[in-house]
């Protein structure tokens, strides 16, 4: 008899009891309710950007004031709620229960689609949830018991007219023993409030009200010392849509035995706040970390001590982001982390070479002088987008100041988009991506994102053309054309010494050789493979006009009689600045 093929259907549906397990065996009480937090920020962010329509959604708020979240906890109970916007009934029956359903929040810190889940199934038994949004109201109940053992993976739930007070209510109940004795336990409710103030600190430094057990939160940020002998450091660059900004320096509180104020006890309170902090759009992911993950390949000592590094990861999409599922710890495979990982590496060797200079002075009874308080000079600020935070300025060297002249204040660009030329007064806008910057050249790229054209024309002429000679000669390294440069520069100098009837160069003068400003400019215009194909003739165009500005250039530096005025040096500026960016981000 003919055999007869036959057609089966596999079963794959995972069981809700290996589902629900899997989520909640290796995270923690405190981690669950972190993600409950989070989910309320989220729904606070949501409802500022729908409040005010203008704001750019790729950008954090500035501002949460009127939204808070209530956390209770005791041996019977966890209770949230929260005034941030509600959740629709739509969102509610489609998405916001559902296992693996990925965050839609643009910059949202709930992002894999398990948070609130996991911290229901975890934390208790059962659990009601109430939600508001002053249109609709909705209630769902979850016995988790039930749940398990029924087959249907859809939960009951109803919708009522909104009693016009906006928030959600979450409430849970039959908590395991362990759980129990942890919420009611006073020391360990205090250490989650002071852990809450460090995760949340940027949220509630922007007026986010977060309250537990009847006590308000306070935000707990380490900050880096503005006055210190030795400077701090940073840098801000993407990674495709990623916007990343590293700052580097030294504790507030910390002090160098070389200084006049410092106390041996005073500094040893502040081990534990020593290290890098990770943060990815503004919640804080891994605090004070003195491992290889985040740079340290020495062994973290006491020569370290004094170390703050703060790093920010932001993205519209926080998929994108180098968390992992709980949100407590990086991900290390991720590339904007590898990226940034490089001048974390180089940020923590500068600090190693700073705490020798100090350990030197001391020994050779030689005091570290701190800078003295800004002239008003000193003080003005970059004309730049308001809308990213503010921070102080990046100060660049990193010997000893000598004298009271620190760097001026400027906006924090960790968040900037792409800005049109005619809203700031500075040489460089804040959006300059410096991921190839280093060393000097970041100092200088720095500088010239905050030295103003109206209020210092002359120093910006001279660091215009120092900022070009200094990124065109990386640029070139960068490509591996330097070496050809510098053999054009020495045939062309050559040939001239030969008109006159001069030697040649000796090696001396080839090893020492600078290409100048017309020799730079030159090679860029007759070798056009440098460019792409699409700005090619803009560039050029751009370097061209350029040169036609090199005489008023020399004579900013040089002739003490030439004056020049602003619209001038904004002129120079607009010429300058398509060459200028490419040179500096390509």
């Amino acid at each position: 008899m003919k055999s007869v093929n036959q057609a089966l259907s596999v079963d794959t549906r995972p069981s809700k009891e290996v589902v629900v397990n899997s989520l909640t065996r290796d995270i923690s009480i405190d981690a669950c309710i972190f993600d409950l937090i989070d989910n309320s920020i989220d729904a606070a962010r949501d409802t500022i950007f729908k409040l005010n329509p203008g704001l750019d959604v790729n950008l954090p708020p500035e501002n949460y004031g009127s939204f808070e979240i209530i956390l209770a906890v005791d041996g019977s109970s966890l209770e949230i709620s929260d005034n941030c916007g509600g959740i629709p009934a739509s969102l509610l029956e489609s998405s916001v229960l559902r296992f693996g359903e990925k965050s839609s929040h643009s910059l949202g810190i709930g992002v894999f689609g398990v948070g609130l889940n996991r911290a229901i199934f975890k934390i208790g038994k059962h659990t009601d949830i109430t939600t508001d949004t002053g249109i609709e109201r909705c209630h769902v109940e979850i016995k988790t018991d039930e749940y398990l053992d029924s087959p249907d993976w859809k939960l009951p739930a109803t919708k009522m007219p909104t009693k016009g007070k906006v928030g959600t209510t979450i409430k849970t109940t039959g908590l395991s023993n362990e759980t129990s004795q942890l919420f009611a336990d006073d020391e360990w409710v205090d250490k989650l409030r002071r852990e809450t103030g460090i995760r949340y600190g940027k949220h509630i430094s922007k007026n986010l009200k977060i309250e537990i057990n009847k006590k308000e939160v306070e935000p707990i940020i380490v900050e880096i010392r503005q006055d210190s002998p030795y400077s701090s450091q940073s840098k801000f660059f993407r990674h495709e849509t990623t916007a990343i900004y590293i700052e580097a320096g030294q504790h507030k509180k910390h002090r160098f035995p070389a200084e006049p104020d410092y106390i041996k006890d005073a500094n040893a309170e502040l081990t534990g706040e020593y290290g890098w902090t990770v943060y990815c759009n503004e919640r804080a992911i891994v605090i004070a970390d003195k491992s290889r993950k985040t740079g340290w390949v020495h062994k973290f000592h006491s020569e370290f001590n004094g170390f703050v590094g703060n790093i920010y990861f932001t993205d519209s999409n926080p998929a994108n982001l180098p968390w992992n599922t709980s949100k407590t710890d990086v991900d290390l495979n991720n590339p904007a982390y590898q990226l940034a990982l490089e001048d974390m590496h180089k940020f923590v060797d500068k600090w190693r070479a700073n705490a020798g200079d100090a350990k030197r002075r001391k020994k050779k009874n030689l005091p570290l002088v701190v800078p003295g308080p800004a002239s008003p000079a000193a003080n003005v600020q970059a004309t730049v987008s308001t809308k990213p935070t503010s921070s102080p300025a990046p100060k660049e060297s990193s010997a000893p100041a000598a004298a009271p002249a620190p760097a001026p204040p400027v906006t924090k660009p960790a968040f900037v988009t792409k800005v049109d030329h005619n809203t700031f007064s500075t040489i460089l806008p804040p959006d300059i991506n410096e991921v190839y910057c280093d060393d000097k050249h970041l100092a200088l790229v720095h500088e010239g994102k905050r030295l103003d054209l109206n209020v210092m024309t002359y120093s910006a002429l001279v660091l215009m053309r120092m900022l070009f000679e200094a990124s065109t000669i990386k640029f070139l390294s960068r490509k591996g054309m330097y070496d050809d440069l510098l053999a054009e520069v020495i045939k062309s100098r050559n040939d001239a010494r030969k008109k006159r009837g001069a030697k040649e160069l000796s090696q001396k003068e080839i090893s020492g050789i600078d290409p100048d400003l017309d020799e730079l400019i030159t090679y860029l215009l007759e070798h056009e493979e440098v460019w792409d194909k699409v700005r090619k003739n803009k560039i050029q165009h751009s370097l061209r006009k350029f040169l036609g500005h090199k005489k008023l250039l020399n004579s900013a530096a040089h002739n003490t009689f030439q004056t020049i005025n602003k619209l001038s040096a904004f002129e120079i500026r607009e010429d300058i600045l398509p060459a200028l960016r490419y040179l500096i981000e390509e």
